[in-house]
């Protein structure tokens, strides 16, 4: 230990004596210190960015549930109203076509009314044998219970709660309350952030030919755009990043460009078959917008800690 020690004092005794060759290491060994330091900066910011921004795609994921959650509330509410309208439990008891059509127009225009234009509400009563019905109403009249979630139909895409209806007891049908996936992109845009919901195109089937004939786009890989739904200057973004970008960005939950930073979360139906994919998301330059927020800090922090280094860098010399 002492003749290490020995040893730099000769060494620095040395260059002392030779003045050139003591300012050259001196340099030499003060470039390397900043190298060594902006490359610890910018991978300890880099891994910072990253942690930010899965922050940040966790909370959009906690807000699409949270939407999700009060959607079913909502429902909720609403069939509770429907249970004890007399009119509606009459008719569908009895299975009286005629005045289950007219109850649902009504209530249908009632909600309208109010403001909630994508909602609509049907009606299946179980004495119902000769309409031809799809699967999940068929399969939830035979098992009597609740189904809330996402269902493809013939119509479109919906936010669905099935619920059956009980009369002193008695299961005597089910009624069903939806509203289109894409009336999600009202809550996001009410906060200043953009929405789109892909459509995986193997549910294309499950369309009717005139919900899809020339109606949806395709975006990147196996997904689809319902074109009149949405902004395309939000989805069109998607397209440009690339495949191999676009497949990693679905491994991470999130990816960013020099416009838009975007959180994506797969999505399955009532049965458990994965149908699309929810992109959110928000203008990297947003005012008071998260990404902006954490990209400024970390930039700051970079640059301050630049200019410390080229002070004392100065000082020294």
């Amino acid at each position: 230990m002492f003749s290490f020690i020995k040893r730099i004092q000769e060494l620095l005794s040395k260059l002392k004596k030779n003045k050139g060759l003591f300012f050259t290491t001196l340099t030499i060994l003060s470039v390397s210190g900043i190298a060594v330091f902006m490359y610890i900066i910018l991978t300890m910011t880099g891994t910072i960015k990253e942690k930010v921004y899965l922050s940040i795609s966790d909370d959009y994921i906690k807000t699409l549930q949270n939407i999700l959650d009060q959607r079913k509330e909502k429902y909720l509410e609403i069939s509770k109203a429907i249970s004890i309208n007399k009119n509606i439990i009459k008719a569908v008891e009895s299975n009286d076509k005629k005045s289950i059509t007219i109850q649902s127009k009504e209530l249908n225009k009632a909600y309208k009314k109010n403001g909630i234009n994508s909602l609509k509400i049907s009606f299946f009563p179980v004495r119902e044998t000769k309409a031809i019905i799809r699967q999940t109403i068929s399969s939830t009249l035979r098992s009597k219970s609740q189904v809330f979630g996402i269902e493809v139909q013939q119509s479109g895409v919906y936010i669905t709660l099935i619920k059956p209806i009980m009369k002193n007891g008695k299961f005597i049908g089910l009624m069903e309350i939806k509203e289109s996936i894409h009336s999600l992109r009202k809550n996001f845009e009410a906060q200043d952030n953009n929405y789109v919901f892909l459509l995986d195109k193997k549910q294309l089937v499950k369309l009717s030919l005139k919900t899809k004939s020339g109606r949806y786009k395709a975006v990147i890989n196996d997904y689809l755009v319902y074109q009149s739904a949405y902004s395309s200057r939000f989805y069109s973004k998607i397209t440009d990043t690339g495949e191999d970008q676009f497949l990693q960005a679905l491994k991470t939950s999130h990816d960013s460009d020099d416009v838009f930073f975007r959180t994506y979360k797969k999505t399955t139906d009532i049965n458990g078959v994965e149908i699309g994919l929810y992109v959110m998301g928000e203008q990297i330059e947003k005012n008071n917008g998260f990404v902006n927020i954490a990209d400024n800090m970390i930039k700051s922090v970079t640059y301050v800690s630049l200019g410390l280094v080229i002070s004392i860098l100065l000082f020294m010399f």
